[in-house]
């Protein structure tokens, strides 16, 4: 169920560039702050995730797209975070050290991934409204 009298949903779809990352942040933390959910915890996340869809899913090669879309029901705001690169899989060039998904998990109150082999990636989060 939607919430009522809320803003027009977050609908992203962005290059798999570094520069998306603080576009998508922005306009993620902008929103989660208009609906009641938390706004830092939101920026941290999203910036996270289209990081991690820039480096793994394309390579860093920049030819691929990352799409953010942010919209609240009742009582979460639901943020997706896709892209269509090589599913998730080990990179052994990755400048990380592999932390992101905890702390995206420390952050929302669920997380759910779909993956697969050449059909990309979609992360689910879910933040409480009302903080």
């Amino acid at each position: 169920m939607a919430l009522a009298n809320a803003p027009e949903p977050v609908k992203l779809r962005l290059p798999a560039r570094p520069e998306s990352v603080a576009v998508a942040r922005h306009a993620a933390s902008e929103y989660a702050a208009k609906v009641g959910a938390d706004a830092d915890a939101v920026a941290v996340a999203v910036s996270e995730t289209v990081t991690n869809a820039i480096v793994h899913a394309y390579r860093g090669s920049g030819d691929g797209t990352v799409e953010v879309r942010a919209e609240p029901n009742t009582t979460h705001l639901n943020v997706i975070v896709a892209d269509e690169g090589r599913g998730m899989a080990p990179n052994p060039q990755s400048p990380g050290l592999g932390f992101g998904l905890s702390m995206i998990s420390s952050l929302a109150d669920e997380v759910g991934i779909e993956s697969g082999k050449d059909t990309g990636t979609r992360l689910r989060m879910r933040f409480l409204l009302g903080v």
